[in-house]
C-alpha cells in the first residue's frame, strides 16, 4: 500500500468501530484535530511508532496489521525492473519521527550492509562536534538494532531529547568514553548504565557543497 491507501485503511477503522478522530486523537496523546490533519491532510506524513501503537490497541486490533501497511522496504520501480531498499530518515528530536526515505538499489545496498533496511535508519549530522569525521549536514546509516555498547564505534545517542552522533570508547566493564571527534570538546567519562544507546553507525553519506 501507498501512503494515501494506508490513511484510507486507518479511517476505514476509525469508522468500523464507531470511533471519532477528536476522542483517539486525545487517547493517544496528542490534540483533538492530530488524527484529523494526519487522515485528511497527510501531516505527518507517517503515525510515529508511539501513537500508531496505541491507536491500534484503541482500535482493537493488531499493531502487526497497522505495522503491515507502512510502506514496504523492499520494492520495485515504475517499470519493475528495479528493486530497491527503503530506508527512513528520521529526525534528531525522535527515532520515532519520520521526515523522509532514502532509496537504494539493492546492488548498492548490499555494498554498504547485509543488516535488513528494517532495522536500518537515517540521521542528519548536525553542529560541528565530530568533525572532521562528520560535518554538518553530512548523513549517517544507522543500524537500529543495536541498543547496548559492544565495541568501540560510532552510536546514535540519546542526550537531552535529541539524538547526536558520539564515538563510544569502553574503559571498564562499567564506564565509557563520549567522545567528539572535533578536538575542541574533551571526551566525558560516563558510566554505561547512563549512556542510552539508539543504534550503531554503519554508514556516512558525505555531503559537499558547491558554489
Amino acid at each position: 500500500m501507498n501512503i494515501d491507501q494506508i490513511r484510507v485503511h486507518i479511517d476505514n477503522l476509525i469508522k468500523e468501530k464507531g470511533k471519532n478522530y477528536r476522542s483517539l486523537s486525545l487517547a493517544i496523546g496528542k490534540n483533538e484535530a492530530y488524527l484529523h490533519q494526519y487522515i485528511n491532510k497527510g501531516s505527518p506524513m507517517r503515525l510515529p511508532e508511539e501513537q500508531r501503537r496505541k491507536l491500534a490497541k484503541l482500535l482493537d486490533v493488531s499493531e502487526q496489521e497497522l505495522t503491515d501497511i507502512n510502506l514496504p522496504k523492499t520494492f520495485s520501480d515504475l517499470t519493475g525492473k528495479t528493486k530497491t531498499q527503503l530506508i527512513e530518515m528520521i529526525s534528531a528530536l525522535s527515532s520515532n519521527t519520520s521526515i523522509g526515505f532514502l532509496s537504494l538499489p539493492d546492488t548498492e545496498y548490499s555494498n554498504i550492509t547485509q543488516i535488513s533496511a528494517n532495522l536500518v535508519k537515517m540521521l542528519r549530522v548536525e553542529g560541528d562536534s565530530m568533525s572532521p569525521t562528520l560535518k554538518d549536514g553530512d548523513y549517517v546509516l544507522a543500524d537500529f538494532s543495536f541498543h547496548k555498547f559492544l565495541s568501540d564505534g560510532l552510536y546514535i545517542i540519546l542526550v537531552a531529547d535529541r539524538l547526536i552522533v558520539r564515538r563510544l570508547q569502553k574503559l571498564s566493564s562499567s564506564e565509557c568514553l563520549l567522545i567528539s571527534d572535533n578536538p575542541s570538546y574533551k571526551p566525558i567519562t560516563l558510566p554505561l548504565k547512563k549512556v542510552t544507546i539508539i543504534g550503531k553507525v554503519i554508514f556516512a553519506f558525505k555531503v559537499e557543497k558547491f558554489s
